[in-house]
């Protein structure tokens, strides 16, 4: 929420208004974009380990994926997750170093009408994903381990039951603590590595486009 609602929104506003000058645009964005990828990636290390928590604590298994209305409700939302990932990925290791590498050359257009005109693909598949993402979301309630527990429960009873009974919640062993740390270590080291690694390109290509960009009598002169 604090991801969609403070720092899309805000970013959204200062694309549309006017509040930083056309001489100002190509300083401006490329550092505003990069600072906000890191709390982009931090909202998606949080989203990542609270679905890790939130499978272990209502899937007995992936086989419930499939074969109750919770699992396959949960399936098709990390589909889409992981598709709004790999489009986060490729934001992260392309358009940013691309944006920025047009910056460098000398393209001065507004980022809105830069997004749309050089990256319209990317831009309509993501805003469709995450629309899709906030309609399935309320469908998902309940527990798959408790919709299984319950189906067996009325398939192998002989009378008719107007309660089902409700599958005891799991509880937290040692194993649990080491297998929770050992995935926010490595989700954290991951998004760590991956911001390192996209900032190294971002700038590789920022001063080919410089280089690119620039006369061979100013390389002399320099």
């Amino acid at each position: 929420m604090l991801h969609l609602l403070g720092g899309v929104a805000g970013l959204t506003v200062l694309a549309l208004s006017r509040v930083v000058a056309p001489a100002d645009r190509g300083a401006f964005w490329s550092p505003v974009i990069r600072r906000f990828s890191v709390a982009a990636m931090s909202c998606v290390a949080a989203i990542t380990l609270s679905g890790l928590f939130l499978y272990w604590g209502h899937v007995d298994g992936p086989s419930q994926l499939f074969t109750t209305m919770y699992g396959r409700v949960l399936g098709v939302k990390i589909l889409i997750f992981g598709a709004l990932l790999l489009l986060g990925v490729f934001n992260q290791f392309w358009l940013h170093p691309r944006v920025d590498a047009l910056r460098a050359a000398g393209d001065e257009r507004p980022l809105r009408k830069l997004l749309a005109r050089e990256f319209p693909i990317v831009i309509t598949v993501e805003t469709l994903l995450a629309m899709t993402l906030l309609f399935v979301a309320p469908f998902l309630h309940g527990s798959a381990r408790n919709q299984a527990f319950q189906a067996d429960v009325a398939k192998h009873s002989t009378v008719a039951l107007d309660e089902l009974p409700k599958i005891a919640d799991k509880e937290v062993s040692t194993s649990t603590w080491v297998w929770g740390t050992t995935e926010t270590i490595a989700v954290i080291a991951v998004m760590i590595a991956g911001y390192w690694i996209s900032g190294a390109v971002a700038r590789r290509r920022t001063t080919a486009a410089s280089v690119t960009a620039s006369s061979p009598g100013d390389l002399v002169e320099a």
